[in-house]
């Protein structure tokens, strides 16, 4: 199913060729007679409370089903999105489009974290953060492919709680004696330990786009959350921007799960042991609140040796994620190093004993 929806674009005031945000100068600017158009940066005044979230709808997910036809008001073609998208560069004038805000389903973005740096300085560190990566194909690394790098705007919600958790566990140590004859051998002592622990965290971000999973998300993280605007069609402008995939609640299990990951480490490195036998812990969350953002990466696809590869690099930072093709000689050689530097301690201390 096709539909038409309306599309937004920003008119240069002298001109009235398309605009675009421009990370250098953090205004919208026309390329064609270099006039520039000032955006708000306005900083977002206080985050939704959790207990007072509207209920969203099964919009979302019907939304990224159709075939969505937004009208260029520049050259008069049509520009299909595909799936969650709801901006676009026109492929035929380059004209920057974005649909109305209006028409989104269920929750528009509270806040934004603009691109910092331009598609010029992104090759330029693309390439640089490539090859820093270990196990790269010698080929790969000399030669990085940026031929379709661009900038997408990822969804994400973010979330914050205080949180009280009752934990018990086993942990083991294990101790290492010599008897009189010079052999070692070794014993395990067990610690049971319980208590309870708080904390509080604050923007935990979940991703919930089609283009990447939480793991190659957090691969580009941390983001400077201090750098958070309120949200405006003209930080979008000349970029792709996704809309949510999955819902808010979803977002929030992925959120706690990754919440009582830090408070298991956070609870253990109060501890001194070799292995965890056994852990549970029960976390109470409350003053949850969330709010729904927009965060910069560069997007670059590529085919190398007949399959295809994404990689996603961190809009703000320059930060290169996963998602690049490996050497497999060159893992081979690594692990082999390894296991004879292994072999080689244990020679080394057996000879000792």
């Amino acid at each position: 199913m096709e539909k038409r929806i309306k599309t937004n674009q920003a008119s240069c005031p002298s001109c009235g060729a398309t605009m675009r945000y421009s990370p250098e100068r953090l205004k919208l600017y026309c390329e064609n007679c270099q006039s520039c158009k000032d955006i708000d940066f306005e900083a977002i005044e206080s985050k939704h409370d959790w207990n007072s979230r509207e209920t969203e709808t099964t919009k979302t997910k019907e939304w990224a089903e159709e075939t969505k036809n937004l009208k260029c008001p520049n050259c008069g073609a049509n520009v299909i999105l595909n799936k969650l998208e709801y901006s676009k560069s026109c492929p035929y004038c380059g004209s920057s489009l974005v649909g109305d805000e209006s028409e989104l389903p269920s929750i528009a973005p509270d806040g934004v974290i603009p691109f910092i740096f331009s598609h010029e300085e992104a090759v330029t560190r693309y390439v640089k953060g490539m090859r820093k990566k270990w196990f790269l194909p010698n080929k790969f690394k000399k030669a990085p492919p940026v031929e379709d790098i661009h900038g997408v705007y990822i969804p994400s919600f973010s979330y914050d709680a205080v949180t009280k958790s009752v934990y018990k566990g086993t942990l083991a140590t294990d101790h290492t004696h010599r008897d009189l004859n010079g052999h070692t051998y070794t014993t395990t002592s067990y610690e049971h330990i319980k208590g309870t622990h708080n904390s509080a965290f604050k923007d935990i971000l979940v991703e919930t786009s089609s283009k990447l999973n939480q793991v190659q998300f957090m691969a580009l993280e941390p983001y400077d959350m201090t750098k958070v605007v309120s949200f405006k069609q003209g930080f979008i402008m000349g970029y792709t921007v996704e809309y949510y995939e999955n819902t808010l609640e979803e977002c929030k299990k992925v959120s706690e799960k990754l919440m009582e990951d830090r408070i298991k480490e956070e609870i253990l490195s109060h501890y001194s042991f070799d292995r965890v036998e056994a852990f549970s812990m029960e976390t109470d969350f409350s003053d949850e609140k969330y709010m729904y953002y927009l965060l910069p990466t560069y997007k670059c696809d590529y085919e190398y040796k007949n399959k295809k590869y994404t990689t996603f690099m961190n809009g703000q930072t320059g930060k290169v994620g996963k998602g690049y093709p490996k050497s497999p000689v060159k893992i081979t050689l690594f692990v082999i190093f390894w296991i004879l530097l292994f072999l080689g301690l244990v020679f080394l201390f057996t000879k000792l004993g």
